[in-house]
């Protein structure tokens, strides 16, 4: 009987383990997928991070990884260091591979070309996140159209993916809403500066906070320097 029981315990556990994968997988896992290379994502990408310098090294990121836990555009901006063939590299995550399976990366041609040879058109790679090679503090983006009414902010220039991010007010920290096209949205956001509070992909959580926003929605985006960083 006891044996039984200690068969039936372990058969439970080993389909937890088998069936809920994502349940224990942590953010810098080692991924594995293939790689293919585009010249887009420098300008217009999903993620709406341009200007990017058009000698970066950057990669359109699977909808699965790009999406980690659930939360949209989660590693948008992140940094990933890749292994091909040929060697590794670091890339920057500007945009989306819509039809990439789980694991694959869309490359810039001088990244694909420093792993992998650019004939083969497409290769096995291994890849994680690691800390980005910033310096400096966060830097906010104001989406055209915000105000105190309804805004819509971009985090950038941050050591680790940004998860979360919420503001201050009557008393309480409201959460905004992380879209597709990786800014955190809200409404009714008040009339004064805005305390915010913003949580990394490991749990870390910063405090700053962003001058007020507009009374009526800006015809333009605009960039606001923020006043702290991630830790190490």
């Amino acid at each position: 009987m006891k044996k039984k029981i200690i068969t039936f315990i372990s058969t439970i556990v080993l389909t937890i383990l088998c069936f809920s994968p994502q349940a224990s997988a942590a953010y810098n896992d080692l991924h594995k997928g293939y790689a293919t290379y585009t010249g887009s994502g420098y300008s217009g990408g999903a993620l709406l991070l341009d200007p990017i310098p058009s000698n970066m090294e950057i990669t359109a990121l699977n909808p699965t990884d790009l999406n980690y836990k659930g939360v949209k555009a989660a590693l948008a901006g992140a940094y990933l260091q890749v292994e091909g063939p040929k060697g590794k590299t670091t890339v920057y995550v500007t945009d989306l591979y819509p039809e990439g399976a789980p694991g694959a990366l869309d490359l810039s041609p001088n990244a694909f070309r420093k792993i992998g040879d650019m004939k083969d058109g497409k290769i096995n790679i291994k890849w994680r996140v690691v800390k980005a090679p910033i310096k400096g503090n966060f830097t906010y983006r104001i989406k055209e159209g915000s105000s105190r009414w309804w805004a819509a902010i971009q985090v950038r220039n941050h050591k680790y993916p940004v998860m979360k991010m919420e503001y201050y007010k009557g008393g309480k920290w409201i959460n905004m809403e992380k879209t597709d096209y990786n800014h955190f949205v809200s409404t009714n956001l008040g009339t004064g500066s805005l305390k915010v509070r913003i949580t990394d992909i490991r749990g870390k959580v910063v405090k700053d906070t962003i001058p007020k926003l507009p009374e009526n929605g800006t015809s333009k985006a605009y960039m606001v320097s923020g006043k702290v960083q991630f830790p190490n």
